[in-house]
């Protein structure tokens, strides 16, 4: 990007803030001892004490004003940081942030909720709502920074996924989340990377019914890496023996037959060109290792028609390397 350009787009980020500015934060900015400066409004977000300052906090939120309500949340944490009603706070405030389109701050709010209060008995609601915000980024909403949602989020949802499988591995949203890690890196069209995260559920929660989604989408994965420009033969093995291990695994499932079609289909691409690579060598009459692969192409799928056009061209070959060792008249 050269200098105008880079210019210009500054310039712009400038004039959209100061225009969101008035609207999304409250004036006027004040500065407290042991707090630092804040936004406050005429005082409605200031109270006396921890408790009171969460029932104001609260209160706005209840009114919708979420802006008041933040900056009021904020104060009672920066003021009374060990105070019983902080972890109350915390919760408000990653509700209040959400609710105005802040998911990511919110999703470190929740965070500072699991991380500074692990007995709460928020911590599931924390988890849940890191973990539908982590969705939401995932389906493609944007990061949302000084008002505007035009960063792109898929990062931060890998981020998040990443940290509610830390937060509870073995929990109700950890193999969720962690089969969703897997779906980002896809999306990246990373497709090794997602089998790795598939493959962790089955390591880590192999009777949760997430464990049997893993293992499909560990073959489709694979598939998707063997179809990239130039054929993957070793990501094709690799996503016939997830098919495979997918059928003997899981007999009753919805998804046994799309398994079965998929290897079969993978089964045939290999021994098409297995077939092809065979002719390549026929054509610049390399016999020998013609027939190698046109045998190869029977072994590995021998009740295709590719195995059986191979085996017509064996007989050919077989017939001219003959001719060729017979003696001359």
């Amino acid at each position: 990007m050269n200098y105008w350009k880079r210019t210009a787009l500054l310039l712009g980020l400038i004039v959209t803030f100061c225009v969101i500015l008035p609207t999304d934060c409250p004036a006027p900015l004040v500065w407290r001892k042991g707090e630092g400066w804040a936004y406050e409004r005429h005082g409605i977000t200031t109270a006396k004490n921890p408790k009171e300052q969460l029932e104001l906090a609260q209160a706005l939120q209840k009114k919708k004003q979420y802006g008041d309500a933040i900056t009021a949340y904020r104060r009672l944490i920066r003021r009374w940081p060990t105070a019983f009603a902080v972890e109350e706070g915390r919760l408000g405030l990653a509700e209040s942030l959400s609710a105005v389109g802040y998911h990511y701050k919110a999703y470190i709010e929740y965070q500072n909720l699991i991380t500074k209060h692990p007995n709460s008995p928020h911590f599931e609601t924390a988890l849940q709502r890191q973990f539908e915000i982590g969705n939401r980024f995932l389906a493609g909403e944007r990061h949302k920074v000084l008002g505007l949602k035009i960063f792109p989020s898929l990062e931060k949802a890998i981020d998040i996924f990443e940290q509610v499988v830390k937060n509870a591995p073995y929990g109700k949203y950890g193999p969720q989340a962690q089969f969703q890690l897997g779906q980002a890196y896809e999306k990246q069209k990373e497709y090794v990377t997602a089998v790795h995260a598939y493959e962790k559920i089955l390591e880590r929660n192999p009777d949760d019914p997430m464990a049997e989604k893993a293992q499909f989408q560990i073959g489709l994965a694979y598939r998707k890496e063997a179809a990239r420009a130039e054929y993957d033969q070793n990501a094709a093995n690799q996503a016939i023996t997830a098919f495979t291990d997918y059928t003997t695994r899981y007999p009753r499932t919805e998804n046994v037959a799309k398994a079965e079609q998929y290897r079969v289909a993978l089964k045939t691409e290999q021994s098409k060109g297995l077939f092809r690579v065979a002719q390549f060598y026929e054509k610049n009459k390399n016999y020998k290792a013609a027939l190698i692969y046109y045998n190869e192409v029977i072994a590995q799928n021998p009740k295709s028609d590719w195995a059986a056009n191979a085996q017509k061209k064996i007989l050919q070959l077989k017939n001219i390397e003959e001719r060729k060792a017979q003696p001359k008249k």
